[in-house]
């Protein structure tokens, strides 16, 4: 098994994983409908306001 700072230095995560992972997070805050579409997603809540979220590797 890794220690932690063993696998800050070596775990990789894909866009599409990392929206998915933020999208659990963000359901248990807000009610809202979310649709998922490669590595970004769609939110509408109950009040007409919508936002996007886009995941994009920058680096390595």
């Amino acid at each position: 098994m890794l220690k932690q700072e063993q696998a800050e230095k070596t775990y990789k995560i894909d866009e599409e994983s990392l929206l998915e992972e933020n999208l659990i997070t963000i359901r248990e805050y807000f009610s809202c409908t979310m649709v998922q579409k490669g590595n970004q997603a769609i939110f509408t809540f109950e009040n007409g306001q919508r936002f996007r979220i886009c995941v994009q590797a920058i680096g390595k």
